[in-house]
């Protein structure tokens, strides 16, 4: 399917009423609203027909609780900015959506029926051509390479039962059609990053192989954080999940991307202990970026020795 072609079938979700804190007054973000949300996902459901199977199609249960979720714990000024994230996560499920978000109660002092933002977006690919990555080519870069590509994530969380929502985020990620975790690290107790006054973290990194780009590989990882109450209200604070993508491909073929929702290789990965201690138990050593060049992760993780991180657990 290219970028000027839809999907026969449409699976849709409407009139989705759920209470946000968005708007640029103050009194919006106090006090909320209702916003309504219609999202139409541009999908075959021809083989689900066939089949009768749940597992053949997009699951809109889920999806009504993925798209509350970042309805109910983001805060945005504008409601073209929450649209625009809704259909972020609905490309993660198919290549073509139509979001419209409805503000019935904004602030306006004249009598209206509505006021709503729509926008329809398409999954671009390769992503390096469409989004201004650069770097080694890398096989599945383009999402269409069967062999799948190597990636590395990091995964942390300090709020609630962290451990189990790891464990849930991994087997998330695995059993998504096109991410397949080929490797589990063991899992790390690490002090909070960032001079946030908060719990000591649980992290643990995988290495999964996957036909998607890099961007849609992104897309799962926050559709996950979503599913599991992430919220992004105070930068290196309390999370319920947090999973970044580090490195997608291999020392020998790294894509690299600048763009404003993906930067390749991450670009603090250097300075943090926890991502280099499980990534070194994966792959024993590989030489990673920094502001030096590229060096030996096992020598830049040597450097990083007074950060509090220890291995609690086999992975």
């Amino acid at each position: 399917m290219t970028g000027t072609e839809s999907a026969p079938d449409r699976i849709e979700l409407r009139g989705l009423t759920v209470r946000g804190n968005h708007g640029v007054f103050d009194f919006e973000k106090r006090e909320g609203q209702d916003f309504v949300i219609d999202v139409t996902l541009h999908t075959s459901v021809a083989r689900a027909a066939a089949t009768d199977d749940l597992t053949e199609t997009i699951h809109y249960g889920d999806l009504a609780e993925d798209v509350a979720g970042i309805v109910e714990n983001n805060t945005f000024d504008l409601i073209e900015t929450l649209a625009e994230h809704i259909a972020d996560h609905c490309l993660s499920l198919c290549d073509n959506v139509e979001v419209v978000v409805h503000k019935p109660s904004a602030p306006i002092q004249r009598t209206f029926d509505d006021v709503r933002i729509r926008v329809e977006r398409f999954r671009t690919t390769p992503v390096a051509a469409s989004e201004g990555e650069t770097g080694t080519a890398v096989p599945g870069a383009g999402g269409t390479d069967d062999s799948g590509t190597e990636a590395y994530l990091n995964l942390g969380a300090n709020l609630g039962d962290a451990a189990d929502t790891l464990d849930q985020a991994v087997a998330a990620l695995d059993r998504h059609p096109d991410i397949t975790v080929t490797r589990r690290s063991s899992l790390f107790r690490t002090a909070p990053w960032g001079g946030v006054e908060q719990n000591d973290f649980l992290n643990l990194g995988v290495l999964v192989s996957t036909t998607l780009s890099a961007l849609e590989l992104l897309s799962v990882a926050q559709g996950i954080e979503v599913a599991c109450g992430r919220t992004r209200q105070l930068r290196w604070g309390p999370r319920t999940l947090d999973i970044d993508l580090i490195r997608f491909g291999t020392e020998d073929a790294e894509l690299g991307s600048r763009t404003p929702r993906l930067t390749l290789p991450h670009p603090h990965a250097h300075e943090r202990a926890f991502v280099l201690a499980p990534w070194a138990e994966l792959v024993g050593d590989t030489r990673i970026d920094t502001p030096q060049g590229r060096r030996p992760l096992s020598a830049v993780l040597a450097e990083l020795d007074d950060q509090d991180i220890s291995r609690i657990t086999s992975g």
